[in-house]
């Protein structure tokens, strides 16, 4: 299929959901689960934000007082990161990304990201080609083998939120095919096929292999 279709296909969808209200139901669901999760963290279990930005949720895991691990890979957010919440106990930080293989990695980044870092460094991605990134903008960043990270922790992991920008298909077809997919209980996922349609496909298949599964138990529709 032609990129040019593939958007066309991803917009329409989209487009469906949202005049419907899918997309706003399915939207407050996740919203509500994802806080009832957050509810049932305590002492002693472990909670995941990968891509973590400027530690909005990084924050709320860590005040149910579970150990929290988050990743960050932009230099800027990770700033920011470390100022909101590197002085709590519980929480470890990790100036990298994370991915379904290790070492170095170019981290593209929005087009206007020297006007607004703040607000553009959410938009940062691994992906190349992603809408309104640059080349120019880009920086090397560290990347962690997720998979293998968690089997190496071997711990239970209670709550794994993933906001990667489009990096989350590469790395949750990798970490199902691993014996580390079965140490996350829930997780939480933003998908990006509407900024990268090439990858809804992939999303697609995703959504339907892991229907019905509890380990892990995935919400895709969250945010």
């Amino acid at each position: 299929m032609s990129h040019a279709l593939a958007k066309l296909r991803v917009e329409a969808r989209a487009f469906l959901r949202k005049i419907t209200g899918e997309k706003k139901r399915a939207r407050a669901l996740a919203d509500a689960e994802f806080e009832a999760a957050l509810s049932n963290l305590k002492a002693g279990d472990l909670a995941i934000d990968l891509g973590a930005n400027a530690g909005i949720f990084t924050e709320k895991m860590a005040a149910t007082g579970a150990d929290v691990i988050a990743f960050e890979p932009d230099p800027h957010a990770f700033e920011t990161l470390s100022k909101r919440v590197g002085s709590l106990e519980n929480v470890t930080l990790l100036n990298a990304a994370a991915s379904e293989t290790g070492g170095t990695m170019t981290l593209y980044r929005h087009v206007n990201f020297a006007d607004a870092p703040e607000k553009h460094s959410t938009g940062s991605s691994l992906v190349e080609g992603k809408a309104r990134t640059s080349d120019a903008m880009a920086v090397k960043v560290d990347v962690i083998d997720f998979p293998k990270f968690l089997e190496e922790k071997n711990r239970q992991v209670a709550l794994l939120k993933v906001d990667i920008e489009g990096a989350e298909v590469a790395l949750i077809e990798a970490l199902l095919v691993s014996s580390a997919g079965k140490l996350v209980d829930k997780m939480f996922v933003e998908t990006h096929e509407r900024v990268l349609p090439q990858l809804a496909a992939r999303t697609d298949a995703l959504k339907r292999q892991t229907v019905g599964a509890s380990s892990p138990a995935i919400n895709w529709d969250w945010r």
